[in-house]
């Protein structure tokens, strides 16, 4: 079974957490979503490791929300 070490282009990264790959600039500056480009240029990269950590970030701070109707 082959594991990537790294993600690679905007596709990849927003597939593996379920965004739209358009807005990933938005999601890196504005929600902190662990991606980099080398030298500020190329594609984008990511860490599984780094999304995983994320998401489960992602998930507490909005699991409340809607478990007590802030959010539908």
């Amino acid at each position: 079974m082959h594991q990537e070490i790294c993600l690679k282009g905007a596709k990849d990264i927003c597939y593996a957490v379920g965004e739209n790959p358009k807005e990933i600039t938005t999601l890196v500056r504005e929600h902190g979503l662990p991606a980099w480009k080398r030298a500020n240029r190329g594609r984008w990269r990511a860490l599984p490791e780094d999304l995983r950590m994320w998401m489960r970030q992602q998930r507490d701070r909005n699991i409340g929300r809607h478990l007590y109707g802030e959010i539908s």
